[in-house]
């Protein structure tokens, strides 16, 4: 029923075309978050770098459309394949790193993909970025406007959370929460810890490079500016706020800032203060993020009144 719902708001929304790319741009960055979450939030590995295989999967997407010819429908697995393969590669010698450390590496690591863009010639664009990247084609069906380019997203959307949740009630999922809560009694119980703490990594940036490639094909145009460190630290907060360990938290976490930040426009140059002080104030208030606090309402509306006394 949900995805019914959201799928008539294009339809609702037809004469608004800047709130539909909203919304595409929303679904977007859920699934990139999702893949942050399973990183932060099952695996307990904190990653501001998320925005460097968010690039990473929109580069390579646009690289084998519009300039192989890949169709765009075969280069956006691809696309997230390579950004998947390139978290593991950094995660294999930091996966041994905790807390500020690997948080330093995973910027460090972020600030270098941005960079590589930035003065990658002819192959890149250099600050120029790409253009004129094509658009999604299906068989018959060509998705040339964003309204028919939101179905895509949301089916993606509603695909991989549908993994995610079927992959943190399997064995790997338990393993994730048992590195979470602590590696040496997951070691302790025979898991190998730095391979599932690579596999997370993986995981990740298959997620964001998903997310990288899904905004590429419908900008249409990509340059590094879009993947800067601000961009990493914008997704670990949606993933806070919406609650860190959840399936519903990057969801909501997502909507939350991205129409927050949106409706704060009115407030001019004071508009970043009351945007930080908004998620300073949800934060502390609510540490385990919005999906913890309804979780906590809901347990507490489900107990009888002899429990509760």
């Amino acid at each position: 029923m949900a995805v019914l719902a959201l799928g008539a708001l294009p339809m609702l929304l037809s004469d608004q075309l800047y709130w539909v790319l909203l919304l595409n741009l929303a679904g977007i960055y859920v699934i990139v978050n999702s893949g942050l979450d399973i990183v932060y939030g099952y695996s307990g590995q904190i990653s501001i770098g998320q925005a460097g295989v968010y690039a990473i999967g929109a580069y390579a997407s646009a690289l084998l459309s519009a300039r192989l010819g890949v169709p765009v429908a075969l280069s956006i697995p691809l696309a997230a394949l390579a950004a998947a393969l390139c978290g593991a590669l950094v995660a294999v010698p930091s996966v041994k790193l905790v807390h500020h450390f690997l948080a330093m590496v995973t910027i460090g690591f972020g600030e270098i993909v941005r960079l590589l863009l930035l003065n990658g010639g002819g192959l890149t664009g250099g600050p120029d970025g790409i253009v004129s990247i094509p658009r999604l084609e299906v068989g018959p069906m060509v998705f040339d406007s964003n309204r028919r380019y939101f179905y895509v997203i949301l089916l993606s959307v509603a695909a991989l959370l549908a993994v995610k949740a079927r992959l943190v009630d399997s064995r790997v999922g338990r393993a994730f929460v048992a590195i979470r809560e602590s590696p040496r009694a997951a070691a302790a119980c025979g898991i190998d810890v730095q391979r599932y703490k690579v596999l997370a990594f993986a995981i990740g940036a298959f997620y964001a490079g998903v997310g990288g490639a899904l905004y590429a094909h419908l900008i249409r145009f990509v340059s590094p500016e879009t993947f800067s460190l601000e961009q990493s630290v914008s997704f670990l907060t949606m993933v806070l706020l919406g609650g860190a360990g959840t399936l519903m938290g990057p969801v909501l976490g997502t909507l939350i800032v991205l129409f927050l930040f949106e409706y704060l426009q009115a407030f001019g140059q004071a508009q970043m203060a009351v945007y930080g002080l908004t998620i300073i104030g949800v934060l502390f208030f609510m540490p385990r993020g919005l999906a913890g606090l309804l979780g906590d309402i809901a347990r507490h509306r489900r107990r009888s009144p002899g429990e509760a006394e």
